[in-house]
């Protein structure tokens, strides 16, 4: 904690700041008690008994000053609350500090002499929340200083705010983030000179710990490479510099630098050099290695070198096919690292998580206990041990799915994504094995529901989330504190990971412990809200049967999903739920990758030239669809990996090489979640037109570092005629688009797009440039995700690439696309790659007439498409038409025009027999009246 505050002019500022009508004497007594604290803080050797003494001359001036009615005494009540917080600080008294930090901000002004001290005291204030693991806050008061960062030149508080919000972010997951602010404290400390060697090797490391969580080794050497200098930790250093070269599978450098390492001081390095000889099949040198810590003394070793030397001895049993020895040991391992489970049965499995001690090492632990019982079954092919191996990766998803929802950050989701993909294909492979055995039984289903229960996970989140906010009778209070307490639970995991002490490993399972069983009490207290509690915690899947029941005689869903070597389908009629396995994955994908690459060429005079490898991708995936589904005409696709940048509906599968939209109309979602909604909404937003945007229809503009944004020439064109509230040129703003969206069912955005792959965050849509910033005239994709656009039917993007991105495990392409079905559009249209300006504006022109007529938004599409095909324009192959998919929900926008004409119709006959009963009541009368004369 920064002790001294920097007051220049202090006695001359405090003095001509008070009110002249104050008692003689009382200001010079007030401000000789103010000075003699301020003197004991900065001492250069201060004790506990001078810093007790600051405290209450503080508190003596703050007391005398408090009731003062004359508001010009702010400036010194400020300076006595700050002071009074850093002395708390030091205390370890983090509840009384953030008290007088925001009493110190309550008498702070913006325009007044210590203007930049209010800097430091939200930087405190957030560290302080920090201690007192209440992550909102802290976020809170940090994001406040960040804000302000650029107006002050307080080098050390900068460097202090960048690793406070870097600590805040690791704890909570988001490596990137927090890597981020690490490098940021680290550039500051470098350019300024101000950090003595030992804090800028703890600046360096978290740096470095950022990117090993990244899986960035390379990056994490480095930086390792680079702290050696110092001198500072070196056992510390080279323990992190092995396992860095051991993720990446470099074992000999990693034993160069574990046997570097104080094996007295850290002895848990036993277990990595073991684990690097194993890795290298030296077999007895790991068997040396992992009994040195086996045999060392109780207290040497933590209960986590424990677990982890079980699990490595499991490894090494493995290899040697001593399959229920090495099971024995991976069960031990797993009772360790659970915390609470204790059943010594290897065909048993933890199924309740809350205590765990090590939720990563418990997940590794769990999968390797799968994979073992498989070897175990192909040495000796005995069903119960492919059961159990089934048993045990049902209980690891379990895991995954719990470590998922007690992340509060979609980045921390998302790593976890990217790291578990492999035991959802190992998990699938088991279970389509018990299938071939019992195909009568339920273990189709069963694969199926593993391979599509993470699919869009994230983004079936953020919807719950968006739903909730709308709940009545929802306590917001309960809702913010169980955040806190999932971010603690985070944070405490992150510290297991890293502890080694047995009693520090023991104290925080049972902080962490506490935690849990609180959550379980907000979520019992959320549960009362019967509906909250629905959304967010409901973790069931809708069977094949219900799924089934979603869709009409002549749909299909075709999920797919790929591993090591095929591609499988799982295809979902109203009548049928069929399973197709296609193999020589590798060729498929160089097939795939090809066909891609002609359909992005549109130069004009050149001749299509995917026939070949359109036929082959026929041949051997389209046929095998079509011959399981003779009746259905209109596909829902569910891709995977590479297929999610393929538009099925180019592909020459009809009769003398016709695309397959002459046939079948194809449409795409994320997850079969998401079919089970497929209704059109209510219009609820009032709106019955588009909502239009055309910025570079006159003029193109240079935007900051960024390309050169071309004239759309065709854009203004494309949006003509359409009904609703159109934004053409300097009209087409960011800020009128934020102010107009969620008002009509259809956006229609015709402009330019940048899809950033190496990062996603900097992927955005143009506008028009008011302010000539790419920042502020730009909407980029982390602020789609802050959006709420429940009440939009169909985005229609009208960009070069708005699908791309980068590819995520099970998560799908992170594109603009994506984002605006996170932000709660129902649907999207969006171009795979850069458009034909002239064939997209003819296209989407026509697809807005057939919105019109009351066409479900897929048809309405592959029919603007078939008219496009159809017509007498000069370039009509597929890499002109197919860029343009369909994500999201395919129902109607608007009434079918059919509908009218019945309802029409209806009414002229019920008013035409109206008329003729009428017609025939005054006939009678008039008749009855001729017999009475």
């Amino acid at each position: 904690m920064k002790r001294k505050v920097p007051l220049y002019m202090l006695a001359f500022l405090v003095l001509t700041s008070f009110h002249s009508g104050d008692p003689a004497g009382s200001t010079e007594n007030i401000l000789q008690i103010f000075a003699k604290a301020d003197s004991l803080l900065n001492l250069s050797k201060p004790t506990p008994t001078s810093d007790k003494k600051a405290l209450d001359g503080f508190e003596s001036v703050i007391e005398h000053l408090k009731n003062d009615p004359f508001s010009s005494r702010d400036s010194l009540l400020f300076l006595c609350y700050l002071k009074k917080g850093i002395l708390m600080d030091i205390q370890m008294n983090y509840a009384g500090a953030t008290q007088s930090y925001q009493m110190a901000l309550r008498h702070h002004h913006s325009d007044g002499p210590y203007d930049s001290l209010g800097f430091m005291t939200y930087v405190n204030a957030g560290a302080s929340y920090y201690n007192l693991n209440n992550f909102d806050s802290a976020n809170y008061f940090l994001l406040k200083a960040e804000a302000q960062i650029n107006r002050f030149s307080a080098v050390e508080d900068k460097i202090r705010l960048y690793n406070t919000l870097g600590v805040l972010y690791h704890d909570n997951g988001n490596y990137l983030q927090s890597k981020n602010y690490f490098g940021q404290a680290v550039e500051i400390s470098r350019s300024s000179g101000a950090v003595n060697p030992l804090s800028m090797v703890s600046l360096e490391s978290n740096v470095a710990t950022a990117f090993f969580k990244l899986g960035q080794y390379d990056q994490a050497l480095s930086i390792y490479k680079k702290i050696l200098r110092y001198h500072v930790f070196p056992d510390y250093v080279y323990m992190n510099m092995g396992r860095a070269y051991a993720g990446l599978k470099k074992y000999p450098e990693a034993l160069y630098c574990y046997r570097r390492v104080n094996r007295s001081s850290m002895p848990w390095v036993y277990n990595e050099i073991g684990y690097a000889q194993l890795q290298l099949g030296k077999l007895d040198s790991a068997t040396y290695f992992l009994d040195k810590l086996q045999k060392m003394p109780g207290s040497a070793a933590s209960k986590i070198d424990v677990a982890i030397n079980k699990f490595y001895w499991s490894s090494l049993l493995s290899v040697q096919k001593e399959w229920k020895e090495s099971l024995e040991n991976i069960q031990q391992a797993i009772i360790l690292f659970a915390g609470n489970f204790r059943d010594e049965n290897i065909f048993r499995n933890p199924d309740q998580f809350t205590g765990t001690f090590a939720y990563y090492r418990l997940f590794e632990a769990m999968s390797e206990k799968a994979s073992i019982f498989v070897k175990w079954y192909q040495a000796d092919p005995k069903e119960e041990y492919l059961q159990a191996a089934l048993a045990t990766y049902t209980s690891t998803l379990a895991l995954l799915s719990y470590i998922e929802k007690s992340y509060d950050t979609d980045d921390a989701k998302m790593l976890l994504k990217k790291k578990s993909r492999n035991i959802y294909q190992q998990a699938l492979t088991v279970c389509l094995q018990l299938y071939r055995l019992h195909p009568q039984g339920d273990y189709l289903e069963r694969a199926f529901l593993i391979t599509e229960k993470n699919k869009a996970s994230i983004v079936v989140a953020s919807l719950k989330e968006k739903n909730m906010h709308d709940l009545s009778g929802n306590d917001e209070e309960l809702v913010q504190k169980e955040r806190n307490i999932k971010y603690n639970i985070a944070r405490l995991n992150v510290e297991s990971d890293q502890s080694r002490d047995n009693a520090s490993l023991e104290s925080i399972a049972s902080e962490k412990s506490k935690y849990e069983i609180e959550l379980a009490r907000v979520q019992k207290a959320l549960e009362k809200n019967s509906s909250y509690y629905r959304i967010k915690y409901d973790d069931s899947y809708p069977p094949v049967r219900e799924l089934q029941n979603a869709l009409t005689k002549k749909q299909a869903m075709i999920s797919f999903y790929t591993t090591d070597d095929a591609i499988h389908l799982f295809i979902v009629t109203s009548l049928s739920f069929q399973y197709l396995k296609i193999d020589s994955l590798s060729l498929l994908q160089t097939d795939f990758a090809d066909w891609i690459r002609c359909l992005k060429s549109t130069e004009n005079g050149r001749r299509f030239q995917g026939e070949k490898t359109g036929r082959r991708i026929v041949d051997h995936l389209i046929r095998p669809i079509q011959n399981l589904l003779p009746n259905q005409d209109e596909w829902i696709i569910i891709p995977d990996g590479l297929l999610y940048f393929l538009p099925f509906e180019s592909l020459p599968a009809g009769k003398d090489g016709e695309p397959l939209i002459e046939t079948t109309t194809v449409s795409y979602q994320f997850s079969s979640r998401f079919v089970m909604n497929q209704e059109a909404r209510r219009n609820i937003s009032g709106g019955n037109g588009v909502l239009s945007f055309a910025p570079f229809a006159s003029k193109g503009f240079a935007l900051d570092s960024i390309d050169y944004l071309d004239e759309l020439t065709r854009s203004k064109q494309e949006i003509a005629g359409l009904k609703g509230l159109q934004f053409v040129d300097q009209e087409a703003t960011k800020q009128n688009f934020l102010k107009e969206i969620n008002k009509y069912p259809v956006v229609h955005l015709a402009t330019h797009a940048i899809c950033d792959l190496n990062n996603s965050a900097g992927s955005f849509i143009a506008f028009y440039p008011k302010k000539n910033s790419v920042s502020e005239d730009c909407l980029f994709l982390e602020e789609l995700y802050g959006l709420n656009m429940d009440s939009t039917q169909l985005i229609i993007i009208s960009a070069c690439e708005t699908g791309g991105g980068e590819l995520v495990n099970d998560e799908g392409v992170i594109s603009l696309s994506r984002a605006f079905i996170y932000a709660g559009c129902a649907s999207t249209v969006n171009s795979l790659w850069k458009a034909d300006d002239e064939s997209t504006s003819a296209i989407l022109q026509k697809f807005h007439t057939y919105l019109q007529r009351g066409y479900p938004k897929s048809k309405a599409l592959r029919q603007a498409k078939l008219d496009y095909i159809r017509s007498t324009a000069l370039h009509r192959s597929p890499n002109y038409w197919s860029n343009l998919v369909i994500m999201g929900n395919i129902a109607p926008v608007y009434p079918s025009k059919q509908y009218y004409q019945w309802a029409l119709l209806m009414v002229l006959s019920c008013g035409g027999i109206v008329l003729v009963r009428q017609l025939k009541k005054d006939k009678d009368k008039k008749s009855r009246r001729l017999l009475r004369i």
